[in-house]
């Protein structure tokens, strides 16, 4: 090796030695805010309110919110440059749906639902230290999410009474509420940066993917994504 290839080879090759003399092995706990898209909720709620749309009765009005906006709670240990594990629990705002069902004789019932997801899931990371406390990262693993349903009737349907002999139909105010709960399995997969301040905190920022969240019983089965920022104390 000649010298000026021999001198630009000897600092690179001490790049990772440097990375791991400044790393130490450490527990973390932190929180991370971000934003969730849910791909295919609403279009799976839209089929599942169409099937009410028949001769006898219509649904002239329907919407549906997906979760906008998540708050997580993560931990883990890192016990080298490389490797770490971690668990996270993370709820999403709740979903509303909501359709009105109509008949030719002016019955009417409106349905308003409200589904509360919450997630948890581990995970194995990788780190790849680039600069200083600069790393990539990516991480798989799976976990259990678990629904809840909150829903709210109210309507007007004709009843038959009888009074003096005579026999019509009245219309009644009805109301109502139900709830369903599920829970199921689901993968996970996701990558970000991080910037680790010795032995102090770090930050990050992440993508992540969770597939098959939700059920029928919960309108409808959808992926979920999800990007985020977090802050992480060490100790």
């Amino acid at each position: 090796m000649n010298r000026p290839t021999f001198l630009l080879a000897v600092p690179l090759m001490a790049l990772p030695n440097l990375a791991s003399a400044d790393f130490y092995s450490h527990r973390y706990a932190g929180i991370s805010f971000g934003n969730a898209e849910q791909q295919g909720f609403c279009t799976s709620v839209d089929a599942q309110i169409s099937r009410f749309d028949t001769d006898t009765q219509d649904v002239p009005e329907r919407s549906c919110e997906g979760a906008g906006n998540l708050i997580k709670l993560y931990g883990g240990w890192r016990w080298t440059p490389n490797l770490a594990v971690e668990a996270s629990v993370r709820q999403l705002d709740d979903n509303r749906v909501g359709f009105t069902l109509t008949n030719d004789r002016g019955e009417f019932l409106q349905v308003e639902d409200e589904i509360k997801t919450r997630l948890a899931t581990a995970y194995v990371v990788g780190h790849l230290p680039f600069f200083g406390g600069a790393s990539f990262f990516a991480k798989a693993g799976g976990g259990f999410w678990m629904g809840e349903l909150s829903g709210r009737q109210r309507g007007e349907v004709l009843v038959a009474v009888q009074e003096d002999g005579v026999i019509r139909e009245v219309p009644v105010e009805v109301r109502g509420r139900g709830a369903e709960a599920d829970n199921g399995f689901h993968w996970s997969y996701g990558a970000g940066i991080s910037y680790r301040n010795h032995n102090n905190w770090t930050v990050r920022a992440e993508w992540e993917t969770f597939q098959d969240i939700g059920s029928e019983d919960l309108r409808g089965s959808y992926d979920l994504e999800t990007v985020s920022l977090g802050w992480s104390l060490h100790f």
